[in-house]
């Protein structure tokens, strides 16, 4: 379940932080690609049928609640041992309210994230690493150059049920396709 946040502020910095890491990490903030994930629901599966059942009673648990607009504010950059990533928080209380009201609607359904409780931050992964980093120390250096550089406010008018499909090419990432 995603909220898509498409920016071309985020795009911008996404091939950034690409050129100093490396061009083969996933350039999961470009544009078609950056999301903000509200929670995962299952892991990953190769196929999902059309008609599938638990497809079904996610977008009914979706339907149930206040699905957008969102507003978010993007606060600035962080790096972690997997990805750099935009923080972000919300402008007003839709996008907690529809995460909070969401786990409710799913009822049993939100058994795949249960273990680890509420998510407690909100963010885009611009940047998920696949292998060696180019340049560690330039890139620990260009993010905390920006760990609080306000990217400006997105304006997200719905969440989406996807899944992520492996795209290659000069810019290789996760491209969310919409079940």
């Amino acid at each position: 379940m995603m909220l898509p946040a498409d920016d071309p502020r985020l795009d911008a910095l996404t091939a950034e932080a690409a050129e100093i890491a490396g061009a083969w990490h996933w350039q999961t903030g470009q544009l078609g690609s950056a999301h903000f994930t509200v929670r995962a629901l299952e892991g990953y599966r190769s196929e999902v049928p059309v008609g599938d059942p638990a497809c079904g009673r996610y977008l009914r648990a979706m339907a149930r609640t206040a699905g957008g607009p969102f507003r978010m504010r993007v606060t600035g950059l962080t790096l972690t041992p997997g990805s750099v990533m935009a923080c972000a928080e919300p402008v007003d209380p839709a996008a907690d309210a529809f995460m909070d009201d969401l786990a409710v609607e799913l009822g049993a359904d939100a058994w795949f994230e249960q273990p680890h409780g509420r998510r407690d931050i909100w963010y885009v992964n611009l940047l998920h690493f696949t292998g060696e980093i180019v340049d560690p120390g330039k890139l620990i250096d260009w993010v905390a150059e920006r760990r609080t550089a306000a990217v400006g406010e997105l304006s997200i008018p719905a969440a989406a049920l996807v899944r992520f499909q492996l795209v290659g090419g000069e810019r290789p990432h996760m491209r969310p396709v919409g079940l």
